[in-house]
């Protein structure tokens, strides 16, 4: 069976991707934790509140609304989290 692109199932609103976020997260494991290490690494603090926020559905009580430049910004800082070698991972003798 051949690749069929999936019909569109959703409306979707640039200013609510919550939904998406948590799809992410489950998908690649990354916790309120990783995140704000990842924002917190590139000089942006964002309260813990705000983070449980973006996990949250819109009917939920403490749900923030995740736009998707915040999603991107998330996902750019994640990356570039996983990209770059831990304090505790041994620097590569040829660097």
């Amino acid at each position: 069976m051949s690749y069929k692109q999936p019909p569109l199932q959703r409306g979707i609103n640039p200013l609510k991707m919550n939904w998406l976020w948590r799809l992410i997260g489950e998908a690649t494991h990354v916790s309120i934790d990783d995140i704000a290490a990842a924002l917190a690494n590139a000089g942006m603090e964002v309260s813990r509140q705000r983070m449980q926020g973006w996990y949250k559905a819109e009917h939920e009580e403490g749900y923030f609304p995740l736009t998707i430049a915040e999603l991107e910004q998330n996902l750019r800082v994640l990356a570039a989290a996983h990209a770059s070698p831990s304090p505790a991972e041994p620097q590569d003798a040829a660097s």
